[in-house]
């Protein structure tokens, strides 16, 4: 039987932030971890958007504790305040036994973010990779626990391969410019598909070297990486023409639908069974592990990603 909600296993004790999990395949996630006794995180920007999700939630299954949901502040667009959302998690619990880095945009305009990054890049790459380094010591603590299962599972898409070749994060400049556009091109669908797909290359070099320093200091955690599908959601709607998506959205999976790769990536045995068929992988369905792209796979590429991003960061704190 191909594996869906109903393979999830028990999840009672386990604590999980998912990053946009208020609407989407976020949400879906977040329903089916609560529904199978996680202690799930909503890491959102929105407190309002983020309460709503909540109580649709509560409403439509009035089995699940009421504690088992939690609204975190998020906003990964600033780095500053992702470091606050970390440190905020890190204080009021004791543990952290998954992190989903699921929210990603989409925009048809160039915009930076408060670092003066590309948006795409600054809110898909940068946010999350400063999510992660800030959480990897209450990860790696669950980790030393006696029978954990620890993962961090990030969002990717197969459009990474529109991202352009003339882009090898060789410095700083390549995040707040890509190489995706000019400025008298910052608006065409070209472009749109670049900056999109840029952010979405980023994410799986980032993974992988993620996976690489985590076995480096033997660590049992486990990164992935995974492309949804065509899911018809905000987010991933963004790279088409307004006209399309009306007519998209009838061919395109259900976010619930959607969320089964990622929900496969953060709960399924198989992983931690087969850790190291799966440690720093690329996924696009439930246990279907795919190559990617050539650059996706290039070590050299994905270290020099992590180098400028942890520039970026100290930037920030200093």
């Amino acid at each position: 039987m191909a594996w869906n909600e109903t393979s999830i296993p028990d999840l009672t004790g386990k604590v999980v932030l998912v990053t946009g999990g208020n609407s989407g395949i976020g949400f879906e996630t977040v329903k089916q971890l609560v529904l199978h006794g996680a202690k799930v995180y909503i890491g959102a920007r929105s407190e309002s958007r983020a309460k709503q999700a909540i109580s649709d939630i509560l409403s439509e299954n009035p089995s699940v504790p009421k504690e088992l949901l939690e609204w975190l502040p998020l906003d990964l667009s600033s780095l500053s305040d992702v470091i606050k959302a970390a440190n905020l998690l890190s204080t009021t619990e004791k543990r952290l036994d998954v992190l989903i880095n699921n929210a990603g945009i989409s925009s048809d305009d160039y915009v930076t973010t408060k670092e003066g990054l590309e948006q795409a890049l600054g809110v898909n790459h940068l946010g999350h990779f400063t999510l992660t380094v800030k959480l990897l010591p209450l990860l790696q603590a669950t980790a030393d626990q006696p029978g954990s299962d620890v993962r961090v599972v990030t969002v990717s898409s197969l459009a990474e391969k529109f991202s352009p070749n003339s882009n090898n994060f060789a410095s700083v400049k390549d995040l707040s410019d890509p190489g995706a556009t000019n400025p008298n091109d910052y608006t065409s669908r070209k472009a749109v598909f670049r900056r999109y797909g840029t952010s979405k290359l980023a994410n799986i070099l980032f993974t992988k070297e993620l996976q690489t320093r985590l076995t480096q200091q033997n660590s049992t955690i486990i990164a992935l990486t995974l492309d949804p599908g065509p899911v018809a959601t905000d987010g991933g709607m963004g790279v088409f023409p307004g006209l399309l998506k009306p007519i998209l959205k009838l061919v395109m999976k259900s976010p619930a639908k959607g969320a089964l790769t990622q929900l496969f990536c953060a709960t399924a045995p198989d992983v931690a069974k087969e850790a190291d068929r799966y440690k720093g992988q690329f996924l696009n369905g439930p246990g279907k592990i795919t190559q990617g792209s050539e650059r996706s796979r290039n070590k050299e590429l994905a270290q020099s990603l992590w180098k400028i991003s942890e520039q970026v960061l100290e930037g920030v704190e200093t």
